[in-house]
């Protein structure tokens, strides 16, 4: 069973609705009653809003299934569930509350079974927001999850769930790389470098107000600097911490595979320090960055069957019918008090029945005529309930059928992506040699022997995009690159960034991206010092040109005439340049690139070439894909 990450990508100019749910899988110890952990852990969250006066619950009781109003704004619903033998109990305990900002809905599953082999005693908490706007709202952490985890104690696999980061010294590095390595996770593990010349209890300060929003989604460790000497030298350069960042390990490590090092999205030591306040707290863009990715891995990851069970055996529960006996005409009129006898009095609760007879069977005599009316009223709407029941069930019965397509389609998608990533290493890796030996055939005709060349620093492929960011206003060690390269709008380009690499885990389009920045570099100079006198499209066809090149179909010379001659989409494309470029300081560009045609959100790469006026290339864009005729 899998909820939606509901991450989806609108156009420029259009709010962009990057609101991703939240979900938290803990594993009680088995001591634990996880349905009394539960009960205990909600009502308590409950009480603390009630006297909270920002909010407007007025009482936190129940008791039973059914469902509460806890206040104008907020209801509880409850569902329980017990097998017959009573070795397995399940609760769900489901909080909508209403407030200027929107609908926030907080579930909380509890499934104890002592006798199980596996999951004894399991919580697990959802939680999602819809805004005024009816579009999907992302909910924070949930405060009864922190609440939880410093009540009891909770594991992933063997991995523990923590409310707070953990320093850790170098007797639990062994702990950290078990952590790390468990295969039955989906927790991410977020290990946090040490800074030079701060203290570790300040860094490990600052870290906390990182967590805030991946609380139950990932645990976070803080080194100092003999431990993380010790952890690199036991993962391995491929997985190693650089100092002064944060690297998220998501499940899954391979310790040695550069392939699947890029899974584990690395937050450089500059974009830390840039996004650490003067009050020690990170900013809220990183904040976000830091929880995307382990939450969008809790949502997408298989539920255990065990717990998709239980969350659908209550589903179910909670579309269950309350059983009514119906009494039948007869016995309603035997039943019905007749008014006395030539007597003045009206007993009260005549009126009252008067009422319901007039506004039900429209009558004003309370006879059985008007009974009748009422009974047939009352097998109209049994008869609609009934119809409505098995419809639901018939839809229940189709989610779970979706749900479970949806399961296999994504594992599909997931190893196609990987197998394309490997399939772009090898491509690159192939291209490379092919422009090494060309330029050693043409310069070096006298030389035999062939010496492949070292890869130099900024060829190395980014972790992100967000580290393509970095290093285009790096000009210490990226100056190769940026002496003909410009990224003209460095504090929306970063915004993106963070865009495309929440559903980007394994780097593709950074390391795509990258790839069309130094061809844009190499044409550059192939313009400049070789005179070469054509577009980029025609330096990417030419066979006589021995700078970097990408397949040209990834190329987009120019935009269409419909795209061109539209003026909303045209504004979209017109990007900032200096003015000694353009007067104006912005100015339409048609050309970019394109990492993949398949896909409506795809990310592109828009630039402009002026290289007669200022000898540069000026990137105007990287985000995601730009309205056109095709899009809806």
């Amino acid at each position: 069973m899998r909820m939606s990450g509901r991450l989806a990508f609108k156009k420029r100019g259009v709010e962009i609705d990057m609101a991703v749910g939240y979900r938290s899988v803990l594993r009680l110890s088995e001591s634990e009653d996880a349905v009394r952990v539960a009960r205990e852990q909600f009502r308590s969250w409950l009480v603390s809003m009630v006297r909270d006066p920002r909010k407007t619950l007025r009482s936190a009781d129940w008791d039973g299934p059914g469902t509460y109003t806890l206040g104008p704004d907020s209801t509880l619903t409850v569902v329980e569930q017990e097998d017959v033998d009573g070795h397995l109990s399940r609760l769900l305990l489901e909080y909508v509350e209403t407030n200027r900002h929107g609908i926030w809905t907080t579930r909380l599953y509890a499934m104890s079974s002592p006798r199980a082999r596996r999951l004894r005693q399991v919580l697990w908490f959802e939680s999602e927001g819809v805004g005024k706007n009816g579009r999907h709202a992302q909910p924070g952490t949930p405060k009864v999850v922190r609440n939880t985890l410093q009540a009891v104690d909770a594991f992933d696999g063997a991995v523990p769930v923590l409310s707070e980061p953990r320093r850790l010294r170098v007797p639990e590095v062994d702990d950290l790389v078990a952590y790390i390595t468990d295969e039955h996770r989906d927790l991410s593990v977020v290990v946090a470098a040490p800074v030079p010349g701060v203290s570790p209890d300040k860094w490990a300060r600052a870290v906390a107000t990182l967590t805030r929003d991946a609380v139950g989604c990932a645990s976070f460790f803080v080194l100092d600097a003999e431990s993380l000497a010790t952890l690199n030298e036991r993962i391995g350069p491929a997985h190693s911490v650089p100092i002064g960042s944060l690297r998220t390990f998501v499940p899954g490590v391979d310790f040695g595979d550069w392939v699947d090092a890029r899974r584990h999205r690395i937050l450089t030591s500059r974009t830390m320090s840039e996004g650490l306040g003067q009050n020690l707290r990170f900013s809220e863009r990183l904040v976000k960055a830091v929880a995307t990715g382990p939450r969008l891995n809790l949502l997408e990851a298989d539920l255990p069957s065990e717990l998709v069970r239980t969350a659908r055996v209550l589903q179910r529960e909670l579309i269950r019918p309350i059983e009514i006996t119906k009494p039948s005409l007869d016995e309603i009129v035997k039943e019905t008090p007749a008014p006395a006898e030539h007597s003045d009095f009206e007993p009260s609760w005549l009126q009252k029945l008067k009422t319901v007879v007039k506004r039900i069977a429209g009558r004003d005599d309370v006879d059985e005529a008007a009974l009748q009316v009422i009974a047939e009223k009352f097998e109209q709407q049994e008869t609609i309930a009934k119809s409505a029941l098995q419809n639901a069930s018939k839809l229940q019965g189709e989610r779970e059928r979706l749900e479970d397509q949806v399961v296999e389609l994504r594992k599909q998608l997931e190893a196609e992506q990987f197998e394309r990533t490997l399939a772009d290493l090898a491509r690159r890796d192939a291209e490379k040699k092919t422009r090494s030996l060309e330029r050693w055939r043409a310069e070096r005709p006298d030389r035999f022997s062939y010496v492949e060349e070292a890869e130099n620093s900024w060829e190395s492929e980014p972790g992100s995009v967000t580290e393509i960011i970095e290093r285009l206003t790096d000009r210490e060690r990226f100056s190769y690159v940026l002496d003909y390269i410009e990224l003209t709008d460095v504090s929306k380009a970063i915004d993106r960034a963070d865009q495309i690499d929440a559903v980007d885990p394994n780097g593709t389009y950074a390391a795509a991206f990258w790839e069309y920045i130094l061809v844009l570099r190499d044409y550059a100079v192939e313009c400049l010092e070789s005179n070469f006198s054509g577009n980029l499209h025609m330096y990417l066809g030419s066979s006589t040109v021995v700078g970097r090149k990408c397949p040209i179909q990834r190329h987009r010379p120019n935009e269409s005439d419909s795209v061109q001659n539209n003026s909303r989409m045209r504004r979209e494309r017109t990007f900032p340049v200096p003015t000694y470029v353009e007067a104006s300081g912005k100015i339409f560009m048609a050309a970019h690139f394109a990492p993949t045609h398949r896909d409506q959100n795809a990310p592109r790469m828009y630039y402009y070439a002026d290289l007669e006026n200022t000898r540069k290339i000026y990137i105007g864009y990287i985000g995601t894909h730009l309205t056109n005729t095709r899009t809806n």
